[in-house]
């Protein structure tokens, strides 16, 4: 239910959290909770893979549907690209329902809230191609979410024998804050900003509107402006716009603890050479870079002072400027230590760079990266 302006009231905090950074047990209590949902099941993602991973939650899904709970799921058109015909498929043969985000425009897919008008669509298509639902969720009965930068891909899953193993983070969370999580998913659904109560003013936690974009990057820049201790961040896409560098440099130069975790292997190729063209501003400002080598890392979250934010963008400018996103906030003191724990012990595993090892070591690095600079507003 849409909630009047003069109805809002500040919402509690989570009934619990509970933080994963295992990809094997963070799919295993998301199965578990499907398994157990009585009444509503609202998925979306970026990336739904047809694999093991892939078809033992679109198994559970469909179990659920018969069973009589409403499944719905979200999928965005690239990031599912060749899932999409399948996922249609099964979900309707077992009376879910599929939504395919900005469909690509030759994939002839139609969404439910499009005209027959194939010609109007293509191009309608290609006008979105830019516009990416990047957003993880997992809404169980309206009353326990599961939310982070897991996609669903048996890439995830530890020792896979596929290469690096990934390193991400992810959170479920229950209570009655969970309103929000109904209200974003049926907004993207139904391609309605309008179905955002005012609530979504007091807690920014996404960008799916052009106001909400922008009070979600206010938020932010207030929090970095505010900070008086720490700000640790860590960023799979490290590619940020001007403003949130400047009020970085801002924050350090003022004393504040500013550091920032990015991968040395990343599954976009470009990207850590893109990231390296940065540093050396930040470096000049007192910032401390590391380099997360133990695997890909693809986690997203920041800790400001005793704040901490983990959801699935990326600091860079398709979260700041394109994509739809989620992030929430976590309060409670227990995970705030584990934050903290992590960020500590990922250090270890992360090479430091320094203005001298930056000009030593990455001159080539920092060349190739110049070329991908020039479209950053599109990665």
């Amino acid at each position: 239910m849409r909630l009047s302006r003069e109805g809002i009231s500040p919402l509690p905090e989570w009934g619990s959290e509970q933080i994963y950074f295992s990809a094997t047990q963070w799919f295993s209590g998301l199965q578990h909770d499907i398994d157990a949902a009585k009444h509503s099941i609202y998925l979306q993602t970026y990336i739904f893979e047809i694999d093991s991973v892939g078809e033992s939650l679109l198994k559970a899904l469909c179990n659920a549907s018969q069973r009589g709970v409403d499944v719905r799921v979200i999928v965005d058109g690239v990031g599912s690209a060749s899932a999409t015909d399948f996922l249609q498929q099964v979900l309707h043969g077992n009376h879910a329902t599929l939504h395919v985000y900005h469909p690509l425009p030759w994939n002839w897919i139609t969404n439910r809230l499009e005209q027959d008008d194939w010609l109007a669509r293509f191009f309608e298509r290609i006008m979105r191609m830019n516009n990416r639902q990047h957003s993880k969720l997992c809404l169980i009965d309206n009353s326990v979410a599961w939310t982070g930068s897991f996609n669903i891909t048996y890439d995830h899953i530890e020792n896979n024998g596929r290469g690096l193993d990934w390193k991400d983070c992810g959170v479920r969370v229950s209570g009655d804050r969970c309103i929000l999580f109904n209200e974003f998913f049926n907004a993207v659904w139904n391609h309605d900003i309008n179905l955002l109560s005012p609530y979504f003013l007091f807690h920014p936690i996404t960008n799916f509107s052009p106001s909400l974009r922008k009070r979600r990057l206010r938020t932010l820049l207030q929090d970095i402006h505010g900070a008086r201790q720490r700000i640790w961040i860590v960023s799979a896409y490290f590619s940020p716009i001007q403003r949130i560098i400047n009020a970085l440099k801002k924050a350090s130069l003022r004393g504040v603890d500013v550091r920032i975790m990015v991968p040395a292997h990343s599954d976009v190729g470009f990207f850590p050479a893109l990231a390296s063209t940065y540093y050396a501003d930040l470096l000049r400002a007192g910032i401390h870079i590391h380099e997360y080598e133990n695997g890909i890392l693809h986690s997203k979250h920041m800790l400001i002072d005793k704040t901490v934010i983990v959801g699935s963008s990326n600091m860079n400018h398709r979260s700041t400027l394109h994509d739809v996103e989620l992030d929430i906030e976590l309060f409670s003191e227990e995970s705030r230590l584990i934050m903290e724990k992590s960020f500590l012990h990922d250090l270890v595993g992360c090479r430091e760079i320094t203005l001298e090892n930056l000009s030593r070591f990455y001159a080539w690095l920092l060349a190739f990266g110049r070329i991908p600079r020039f479209l950053r507003y599109w990665l």
